[in-house]
């Protein structure tokens, strides 16, 4: 505290309510935890100076803040951190990326599912990826702690893959994918069965051959990028078409490709049961 020599008062720094830990919670996981972005992102907003509490800009770190009783706002936007919770099951098709903008103005989640009347409704986002190419069971949630519990490894939460590939897989290429395949990390220029780290698949099947190619069904924990279709590039199977068709015990079910769907009360527990399980 210092004083004013005009009028002997001293002055108050306004911000010293929210360094005080006992207020509540960190600013940044209380912005996180409501849907705003990452917990980085949220980090990197509030050095920047775009967030205030209570009137007052808070750029500094750590800060702490009481989400029941304090107002917060973005750039002077006030932020509604107690909205409902969404809960949106959507049938990714091929062509589409997983985010919900995109700077080189390819079609994304965001210019196909909303939430509330012109655009509203709270700030929803995906829970996991599927590259551009691939389609099929993609959840997109505001809950950013159930969606961080999802994805977490820990929890270990599989996802189960309808998978077309070019020519006739062996038993012999499937033992080899059963025993994991190497693929190149940021040591390593090429996947092999060499060099990098390997990348293990929880289950594979066999569903049916063709003349010239194969359906599998595949079930991974690992969330490696592009996982499956460089696993079976380096067995010589390159994957013609991959859909996802379950996450845990989820399934893709009453939609068509582009639509998208509430989940069920039953489909949310489901997803809140298998997080919280030893």
């Amino acid at each position: 505290m210092g004083w004013n020599i005009n009028n002997d008062k001293p002055n108050i720094d306004p911000t010293a309510p929210f360094r005080d830990a006992n207020r509540g919670e960190r600013l940044q996981r209380v912005l996180a935890n409501g849907g705003i972005a990452s917990r980085r992102k949220c980090e990197e907003m509030i050095t920047d100076g775009k967030v205030k509490v209570n009137g007052i800009r808070i750029d500094f770190l750590p800060a702490w803040v009481d989400s029941k009783i304090d107002k917060i706002t973005i750039a002077d936007h006030k932020l509604n951190l107690h909205s409902e919770s969404v809960y949106l099951m959507y049938y990714k098709p091929r062509g589409v990326v997983c985010t919900m903008s995109d700077p080189e103005g390819r079609p994304c989640i965001g210019d196909i599912v909303s939430v509330g009347s012109g655009g509203s409704g709270p700030r929803i986002f995906p829970i996991g990826r599927l590259d551009m190419e691939s389609q099929g069971l993609l959840l997109l949630t505001n809950d950013n702690v159930l969606a961080n519990e999802l994805t977490h490894p820990r929890h270990g939460m599989s996802k189960t893959y309808e998978v077309t590939v070019r020519g006739k897989v062996s038993e012999e290429t499937l033992s080899k994918l059963q025993k994991g395949i190497y693929l190149a990390d940021s040591h390593t220029k090429h996947d092999s069965n060499r060099g990098g780290k390997r990348a293990n698949i929880d289950g594979i099947e066999i569903v049916r051959h063709d003349r010239d190619r194969t359906l599998l069904k595949i079930k991974l924990k690992e969330g490696r990028n592009r996982q499956i279709r460089r696993m079976l590039a380096v067995v010589g199977h390159p994957v013609k078409r991959l859909r996802r068709t379950h996450i845990g015990e989820v399934a893709l079910k009453g939609l068509r490709p582009g639509q998208w769907r509430n989940l069920t009360p039953q489909e949310v527990n489901v997803l809140q049961n298998s997080i919280r399980r030893p």
